[in-house]
C-alpha cells in the first residue's frame, strides 16, 4: 500500500511532515468583510513551504466576538467591532412601525431599537413619549362615536313608545318610560364631546343601561381600543 506522505520521487511531502502545522485562516464576507469562520490554509504543491491563502481570507488569529457586534476586517486593517442588529425588530421614529433589520452596522437616523409603548407615542429627545394631543383627539373621537350611537338608540326607544302613546295603546309603564327616555335624550345631547372627552361620570344614566350596552355591542362598540379612533392631525 502506498503512503500519501511519499512523493513520486520517494520524498515526504513537505506539508505532511510532523513538525509542520498549517496556519489558521479567517474567512470573511466578500462584501462586508465580516468574519464568517476559520479554516486551514492549503499548501502550495509548486512552492515548498508556501501556504495558499484564498480570496476573502486572512492568515491571522480569529477575532474576539462580542454580543451585538460583528467582527469586520478589511485589507490592511485589523479587526473592528461593528454593530450588528440584523434579525432584530427596529422602529421608525416617524411612524413607530416595526421591521426586521437586515443590514450590518449602526442604525441610520430615523430608526431605533426601542419599541414604542403605545400607538400614541412620539419620538422626542431620543426617546418615546406619549403624544398627549393625539391621545386627547382619539378620546374625543371615541366619545363622539358613543354619543352618536346612544342618541340613535334613545331615538328608537322614544319613537316606539311615542307610537304606542299616539295610538292610545300605551300602558302606564310605557308612558313613564317615554318620559324617562326623553329626559335621557336631552341629557345625552348636553354631553360635550367637542371641547374634551367627557369623564365616565358625565354620561347620563339611561332608563335601561343593560339594553343600551347591548345596543353598543351590536353596533361594534364593545369597548374598542383607543387606537381605533386615531385620526391624522
Amino acid at each position: 500500500m502506498s503512503d500519501e506522505r511519499i512523493t513520486s520521487k520517494g520524498e515526504v511531502s513537505w506539508w505532511l511532515a510532523d513538525e509542520v502545522t498549517p496556519p489558521t485562516i479567517c474567512n470573511v464576507h466578500p462584501i462586508t468583510g465580516e468574519f464568517i469562520g476559520i479554516g486551514i490554509a492549503d499548501p502550495s504543491p509548486l512552492e515548498p513551504f508556501t501556504w495558499l491563502i484564498p480570496a476573502h481570507a486572512y492568515e491571522c488569529e480569529p477575532p474576539a466576538l462580542e454580543a451585538g457586534y460583528a467582527a469586520v476586517k478589511l485589507s490592511g486593517e485589523g479587526w473592528k467591532q461593528v454593530a450588528d442588529h440584523r434579525g432584530l425588530p427596529v422602529y421608525s421614529t416617524e411612524t413607530g412601525e416595526s421591521q426586521v433589520w437586515e443590514l450590518l452596522g449602526d442604525l441610520p437616523e430615523g430608526f431605533t431599537l426601542e419599541a414604542p409603548v403605545t400607538r400614541f407615542d412620539k419620538w422626542q429627545d431620543d426617546h418615546w413619549s406619549v403624544d398627549e394631543v393625539a391621545t386627547a383627539r382619539a378620546l374625543k373621537n371615541k366619545a363622539a362615536k358613543k354619543k352618536t350611537l346612544l342618541t340613535q338608540f334613545s331615538a328608537n326607544m322614544i319613537s316606539t313608545l311615542q307610537n304606542a302613546l299616539d295610538l292610545e295603546i300605551a300602558n302606564e309603564r310605557e308612558v313613564a318610560d317615554l318620559k324617562f327616555w326623553k329626559i335621557y335624550g336631552v341629557e345625552l345631547n348636553r354631553v360635550d364631546v367637542v371641547g374634551q372627552a367627557p369623564q365616565d361620570s358625565e354620561w347620563p344614566t339611561s332608563p335601561n343601561d343593560a339594553l343600551a350596552a347591548a345596543w353598543l355591542v351590536s353596533q361594534g362598540f364593545d369597548d374598542p381600543p383607543l387606537e381605533t379612533f386615531i385620526t391624522p392631525q
